[in-house]
C-alpha cells in the first residue's frame, strides 16, 4: 500500500517562505508571494518596468530575485540578488534572499554562512534565525535547531513556523508529546496552518486515536477540494479505521476532481484485496498506469490481479514487463517462477 504518512519535511526540494518580522524591517514576502501566485506574469512585467525606470534601485532587483525563486528560475535569481548587493551591500534582506538562493541549489554551507553573517549584524533577525534552524534540521543537528528556534520565539512568540519546525524536530526524536504541543501552538497562532493540522493527524493516527480524523478534517475544511487532504483522510479510514466504504467514497470524490494515480491505485487495491473483484481491480490498475507509467506497485498488482483472474499468460507478460523496469523485483520474480 501507499505510505499513509505525508510528513512535511524540509528537504533540498522544499523552499519555505517565512512570514515574520525582524528588528530592522517587516518581511512582506508572504503577501508578495500570494500576488506572484495569483498574477505571475503581471508581477514580472511590473517588476521589469520598475527596474527599467529605476535601474539603480537595489531593492527592486531583490524583489525580482524572490520572484525568480518562487517560479524556479534559480540562476536568474542569483544574478538579480548579486546585482542588488552590488548596488547596496548593506541590505540584510538581500543577504537573506541570497541564503535562500543558495539553499534552493543545495549550497547549504554557503546558505548557513550567509545567514550567520546576517545574525552577527542583527541578532534579532527572526527570519535568519528560522532559516538557520531549517538548515540544522536538515543536518539532523537537533539541539542546535531547537536553540535557534527558541531564540526566534523569545523575540517573537507568534512565529508559527518556529513552532512547526520544533514539532518536526521533536517528532524526529520520537518525542510525540512535545511534537503535539508545538504543532498545536502553530495552529493556535494560525488556524489555517494546513501542514500542522496534517502532522497532528499523523501522530494521532499512529496512536489509533480518533482525534486523527478531527485533525485531518480541520485541514480539509480549509479547502474541501484539496485532493492531498482528501487522500490522507481516505487512507486514514482505509488503514486505521478500517471503514472501506468511507475510504472508497473519499477516493471517488478525488477522482471527480482529478485523475489521481494514488486514488486509483487504492481503489484497485481495495477491489483486489478486500472485495476479490479482480476484473475491477485490473481496470483500476490499468488506469493508474495511464496516469503514471512508472507506478511499479500498480504494475505488479495488475499482474497479480490478472493471475488471480485466471489470465496467466497476460500475468506473465506483465511480470516480465515489470522485471525489465525493475530487474530485482523479488515478488515479481517469485510469481513469475511459480507461473512458469
Amino acid at each position: 500500500m501507499v505510505n499513509n504518512r505525508f510528513l512535511f519535511l524540509i528537504s533540498a526540494a522544499v523552499f519555505i517562505t517565512f512570514s515574520c518580522k525582524n528588528s530592522t524591517t517587516t518581511d512582506n514576502k508572504s503577501a508578495e508571494s500570494e500576488v506572484v501566485k495569483d498574477k505571475p506574469l503581471a508581477t514580472f512585467d511590473s517588476l521589469n518596468l520598475l527596474i527599467s525606470n529605476n535601474p539603480e534601485n537595489a531593492s527592486l532587483y531583490n524583489k525580482r530575485a524572490n520572484f525568480y525563486l518562487l517560479v524556479g528560475e534559480k540562476n536568474k535569481a542569483l544574478t538579480d540578488v548579486n546585482k542588488s548587493l552590488q548596488l547596496d551591500s548593506t541590505a540584510l534582506e538581500t543577504y537573506i534572499t541570497l541564503a535562500d538562493v543558495y539553499f534552493s541549489t543545495e549550497r547549504y554551507v554557503d546558505s548557513r554562512e550567509t545567514l550567520v553573517k546576517v545574525i552577527n549584524l542583527d541578532p534579532r533577525n527572526t527570519s535568519a534565525l528560522l532559516k538557520l534552524a531549517r538548515l540544522y534540521y536538515i543536518y539532523k543537528e537537533y539541539p542546535t535547531t531547537i536553540s535557534f528556534l527558541n531564540r526566534a520565539l523569545e523575540i517573537d512568540p507568534m512565529l508559527k513556523d518556529a513552532y512547526f519546525i520544533k514539532g518536526m524536530t521533536y517528532a524526529e526524536n520520537n518525542d510525540t508529546s512535545r511534537a503535539i504541543f508545538n504543532y498545536q501552538k502553530a495552529v493556535e497562532v494560525d488556524a489555517s496552518f494546513y501542514d500542522a493540522w496534517i502532522e497532528l493527524g499523523n501522530i494521532y493516527a499512529a496512536k489509533n486515536n480518533a482525534l486523527a480524523g478531527q485533525y485531518y478534517n480541520n485541514a480539509l475544511n480549509l479547502d474541501t477540494n484539496n485532493t492531498h487532504a482528501l487522500y490522507i483522510l481516505g487512507l486514514y479510514y482505509q488503514q486505521t479505521v478500517g471503514d472501506i466504504e468511507k475510504a472508497q467514497a473519499i477516493y471517488e470524490k478525488i477522482l471527480g476532481i482529478e485523475n489521481n494515480a494514488n486514488a486509483l491505485y487504492n481503489m484497485g487495491y481495495i477491489e483486489l484485496v478486500e472485495n476479490q473483484n479482480y476484473n475491477r481491480a485490473i481496470s483500476y490498475f490499468y488506469q493508474v498506469l495511464k496516469v503514471n507509467p512508472q507506478y511499479y506497485d500498480a504494475l505488479f498488482n495488475l499482474a497479480y490481479a490478472l493471475e488471480l483472474s485466471g489470465d496467466k499468460e497476460d500475468a506473465k507478460l506483465k511480470y516480465k514487463e515489470l522485471l525489465k523496469k525493475v530487474p530485482n523485483h523479488q515478488k515479481a520474480l517469485q510469481q513469475l517462477n511459480q507461473l512458469e
